[in-house]
């Protein structure tokens, strides 16, 4: 029987036919495991057949269903749990299509109690997944289309580090060990079709349920009413992302937003994934365009594939449309959250960032009097941070990656472009919070609120774009540890003497999951040492004004610098990021020869 979605029309799957082909081998298997990344912030790989990842046709290799199917079994293994109750969804990569009929097949045949919402944003399953044992979720985030990959949690949130490393081993040996090829192949093959169906067919109520909990968390994550508004208009280009089979156009329309909507069929991916730079010109366009014709469009954003990460575009006085970097648009969140807890009275408000986001923050939460918390990069890092701020008495309700852009507003656990539409909105919605803003920033507040004038009062920073090319590196030594055992070496040789005059010293701060270290050796970093390493400057007032950042990136096999400094100055940029870069490859090279 074949089965569609009604929300889309797409197809998902023929129940009658097997998707199994028996080609793959046991050494197939683990040559396209060795391929894959598997780290706290998914499990990631190229899974087009053809292995170009730009590739947007559906096809995926065996061996790729295989592993699919044996994440789907290491996650409920870990579980532990008879029977669980699992929910399971996917981003709007062709590719989805098959991975998610192994992942359902695999579920059903271990038993699961699944409810099946196909082509979801990870946000809304993520909510959602709060009245479950757990979600499982097909997605590579903002990696090119012909990639794909897993995520999985519990309670609206993916496992961290520490949950993740127990989970790896296993899925591994599952599939390392002798006759694997065989045994999952079996276990897809021997599903029992009329649990599929049952499953499939009940798909469309699942999908209505959980956009239903969405919406609702979403207003809960707000603190807002139902007679909350968005008082203006908002453009939107999905680019055939999750979100366009989500609740974003009914909802905004629901409390009075006017939408502009371009691209927006699942799957209808227009240009490359990635919420940054050259991609957001299609939005921008767009709201330039549609606010010449009516002013209230003053905003609007583009979501990656998964629908949590949303960066965004801006009018400012004169009606152009303006692109926000990805540190910007978290730093109007952080200045607005903080506020109004400063403005209700709260105390000890924190925020919690990881290591690359820029010292904007800092001077932000300065001026508004709350204190800044750092984690290694990942998602789960921040959450788990934020958390343990909240048990400490701490007000936390904003944490995120500032170098990735959006916000983690709690009791959410992810990013969601929502979040942050509904704290724009507070700046008309809360009586007396723009004119408190604006206070904080030290600058006179408009008349009317401005998302312009808010934008315009921020301090000044220049800081590299975390997916621009020169943030990327590609090295030859596989050792990390060693990379930055080498780099240190390196740093402390000359540090002192090719830092710029604007800093008067640096030192080395170390991060590995929700902690931060400083100093610059193994004992400031875990025996693995898969966190990230910032150099951090400091000028004659002891005031931090810059940093370099090195990290491994847990997502695509790179190396990613960056630098962060304090004012408009872009040569010193350029030459602090070529600085950086020079030392990176001399470390590089030093492993090798070792």
């Amino acid at each position: 029987m074949r089965f569609y979605d009604r929300n889309t029309g797409l197809f998902i799957e023929d129940s009658s036919l097997k998707i199994t082909t028996g080609t793959a081998t046991d050494e197939s298997l683990r040559a396209a495991l060795s391929k894959c990344i598997l780290s706290a912030s998914g499990w990631r790989a190229v899974m087009a057949a053809s292995g170009d990842e730009e590739d947007s046709k559906e096809d995926v290799n065996e061996e790729m269903l295989l592993i699919a199917a044996a994440a789907a079994v290491a996650f409920l293994n870990y579980l532990g749990k008879e029977n669980p109750r699992i929910i399971l969804g996917s981003d709007a990569r062709p590719t989805g299509r098959l991975l998610s009929a192994a992942v359902r097949r695999a579920m059903i045949a271990k038993g699961a109690e699944l409810d099946d919402i196909y082509i979801s944003s990870a946000p809304e399953i993520m909510a959602a997944s709060h009245r479950y044992d757990g979600f499982f979720y097909i997605s590579a985030s903002h990696n090119p289309v012909g990639h794909n990959g897993y995520k999985f949690g519990v309670e609206g949130g993916v496992y961290p580090k520490e949950e993740m490393d127990k989970i790896i081993p296993p899925f591994k040996a599952m599939i390392e060990k002798e006759g694997a090829a065989a045994e999952l192949r079996s276990l897809l093959d021997s599903v029992e079709q009329e649990k599929v169906e049952e499953v499939l067919h009940n798909h469309n109520l699942a999908k209505r349920a959980a956009l239903e909990t969405y919406r609702a968390f979403v207003m809960r994550t707000a603190h807002a009413d139902s007679s909350f508004t968005l008082p203006f208009g908002v453009a939107i280009d999905f680019n055939g992302s999750a979100r366009a089979a989500s609740i974003d156009m009914p909802f905004l329309r629901s409390h009075d937003a006017k939408i502009w909507a371009i691209n927006s069929s699942p799957r209808q991916i227009e240009h490359a994934i990635v919420p940054e730079g050259e991609n957001l010109e299609w939005v921008r366009k767009t709201l330039e365009e549609v606010h010449s014709k009516d002013p209230s469009f003053i905003i609007g954003y583009m979501p990656d594939n998964d629908g949590d990460r949303g960066n965004f575009v801006y009018t400012d006085k004169k009606g152009k449309a303006r692109i926000l970097s990805a540190q910007t648009v978290f730093a109007l969140v952080a200045v607005i959250e903080l506020s109004h807890d400063a403005m209700m009275g709260k105390r000890k408000i924190a925020i919690a960032v990881n290591g690359p986001t820029s010292l904007l923050i800092d001077e932000i939460a300065g001026k508004i009097g709350a204190e800044v918390f750092r984690s290694d990069i990942g998602e789960a890092n921040v959450v788990t941070l934020s958390q343990i701020l909240r048990e400490k008495g701490y007000t936390c309700r904003v944490c995120g990656e500032g170098s990735n852009g959006g916000n983690i507003t709690y009791p959410a656990k992810v990013r969601d472009p929502m979040n942050s539409l509904m704290t724009f909105a507070k700046l008309w919605s809360v009586e007396g919070l723009y004119a408190f803003v604006m206070e904080k920033l030290g600058k006179k507040a408009d008349s009317e609120p401005s998302l312009h004038s808010v934008v315009s009062a921020l301090p000044k920073y220049i800081t590299t774009s975390a997916f621009s090319k020169e943030a990327v590196m590609h090295i030859s030594s596989t050792d990390y540890n060693k990379l930055k055992a080498e780099y240190e070496d390196i740093l402390q040789y000359e540090g002192n003497g090719r830092m710029p005059k604007a800093f008067s010293r640096w030192e080395v701060r170390q991060y590995e999951g929700s902690e931060e270290d400083v100093g610059i050796g193994t004992e400031h970093r875990a025996p693995d040492s898969t966190g990230g390493l910032k150099v951090q400057f400091y000028d004659e007032d002891g005031k931090a004004t810059g940093y370099l950042w090195l990290s491994k990136s847990r997502t695509e096999p790179v190396i990613r610098t960056m630098v962060d400094i304090k004012g408009s100055d872009m040569k010193l940029h350029d030459e602090l990021l070529s600085w950086q870069h020079e030392m990176v490859k001399r470390a590089d090279e030093r492993v090798l020869n070792k």
